[in-house]
């Protein structure tokens, strides 16, 4: 073995300091990590405490939601016959809530729909043979200090999958409720709940995100606008609120995006501005009121808004505005983009349509539009959907036109083919199972129809076949007379 050179053993001394410093050094690094974090401790603990608050200001409203069905089994009748007894009860899911209101006789809770109503293996809700969704048996809720009560029915909406449910309890706490309008990217949240079955829990993150939409609630034509949170939401938190530090009730938990089914942090919440209008409309009247102005849109894309001199995103343009309806009488035309409703920002019609469920019918609101290259604003005041519905078809049927044979009026509103203002009941398009607001595109030998004229040249012939927009469903239909 050949002897190591001086010069070399020179070198690993000068080498070995660096590999592995001092032990002093590193106590040092660590005093002065002690050091900063005992200066800094005033400050975290103020941030700690403040969580702890929310936990204590709001918990004392927030329960667990037990739904149970009743199980039966087949038995011998006297007869021979099989009859069907009750023979138990079985609890089949869980959720949470919260306390919105109590008086002197009950309180109200607030709670998604999907937690309340029936849903099958894709979270879609399950109707009856007469198209109402399904409700359980029995509902149980265990408050806070571990009480347990049956809980009634309200009233439910799955347009934004919110339920309000009553329990025959007097002056419950109830939650204060914040303005989800004014939450930004990067606020605090906590998340409370009762996730998957262990009891009351309570999570914490920011605001990642507002006004998403992530196409949950499609099937049933829903609201979308919701709060992203990083905050831990798993099965079983549904329903619960998401609370701010302030300790204010900014939306309800409502759905994750997962690959494992559990928190992934990507959890969604019902804006609470929204909650807010919906539950005060169960509670008042056991169904929601919504209001309306009377307009049709379409989406522009980055590039059209970027023609019109607005920023290259997307937009929402009128394409129709009703006659006789409050965004005629505000002033609102075809063409005006729209900026704002009542001053928060509007992108998209999901964007839209939310901020407009979130008002109240009598209320005034002001619209942000652009015009011409101008920026201006028109103030609309709201009225019900359904008298909006009613002046919509009163102004088609009065520019209709019979096709006569075949039992139906069409109108033209601006949008593509014809829409049916009106059925004769005992009409061929009656007995198709068409209906006012159904949309004709087409017809198989003539092409688009584009205008009224073709209605009454479709009405000389026997036989006809259209092509019918029915309920985001399209096929062609052949009626003969």
């Amino acid at each position: 073995m050949r002897p190591i050179s001086s010069c070399l053993l020179g070198l690993l001394c000068l080498i070995a300091p660096l590999a592995a410093p001092p032990v002093h050094a590193a106590d040092d690094a660590r005093e002065r990590a002690k050091a900063e974090l005992k200066s800094m401790g005033g400050e975290l603990n103020r941030l700690s405490r403040a969580f702890n608050l929310v936990h204590e200001a709001v918990a004392p409203s927030v329960v667990a939601i037990h739904t149970r069905e009743q199980q039966y089994a087949p038995e011998r009748s006297a007869l021979g016959g099989i009859v069907w007894r009750a023979v138990d009860e079985q609890e089949v899911g869980e959720g949470s809530g919260f306390i919105v209101a109590s008086d002197d006789k009950n309180s109200y809770l607030v709670t998604n729909a999907h937690v309340v109503l029936k849903v099958d293996e894709r979270q879609r809700f399950e109707k009856d043979r007469n198209g109402r969704e399904v409700l359980y048996d029995r509902i149980s809720v265990e408050l806070n200090d571990g009480r347990m009560v049956d809980a009634d029915y309200v009233g439910y909406s799955v347009d934004t999958d919110l339920a309000v449910l009553k329990v025959a309890l007097p002056h419950l706490p109830a939650v204060e409720w914040g303005n989800s309008d004014q939450v930004h990217v990067g606020d605090w949240v906590v998340a409370l709940g009762y996730p998957l079955g262990v009891g009351y829990s309570a999570s914490t993150g920011i605001v990642s995100a507002t006004d998403r939409s992530t196409g949950i609630y499609k099937p049933v034509h829903g609201l979308e606008s919701f709060i992203q949170t990083d905050a831990a939401i798993n099965p079983g938190n549904s329903g619960g609120p998401l609370v701010s530090l302030a300790g204010q009730i900014v939306g309800v938990n409502s759905s994750i995006m997962s690959r494992s089914g559990g928190s992934m942090g990507l959890g969604f919440a019902i804006p609470s501005n929204l909650v807010h209008r919906v539950v005060d409309d169960l509670i008042a009247h056991g169904r929601v009121q919504w209001p309306g102005i009377g307009v049709e849109m379409d989406e522009l894309n980055g590039e059209a808004s970027a023609k019109l001199g607005l920023p290259a995103t997307t937009s929402v343009r009128l394409v129709h505005v009703l006659p006789g309806t409050p965004a005629e009488s505000g002033g609102l035309q075809a063409g005006d983009v729209i900026l704002a409703v009542g001053g928060v920002k509007v992108a998209n019609q999901m964007q839209f349509r939310s901020r407009l469920a979130a008002c109240r019918i009598g209320q005034e609101v002001a619209i942000r539009i652009w015009r011409g290259g101008k920026d201006a604003e028109r103030k609309v005041t709201l009225i019900g959907l359904t008298e909006v519905q009613k002046k919509m078809t009163a102004a088609l049927e009065a520019e209709s036109v019979e096709l006569k044979g075949f039992g139906m009026r069409l109108a033209n509103d601006g949008q593509q083919g014809l829409v049916v203002s009106s059925i004769d009941p005992e009409g061929l398009a009656a007995q198709a199972e068409l209906k006012p607001g159904d949309r004709i595109v087409a017809e198989r030998s003539v092409g688009i129809l584009k205008d009224l004229d073709i209605v009454k040249v479709l009405a000389k012939r026997r036989e006809i076949t259209l092509q019918v927009v029915k309920d985001e469903r399209k096929f062609w239909l052949r009626m003969r007379r």
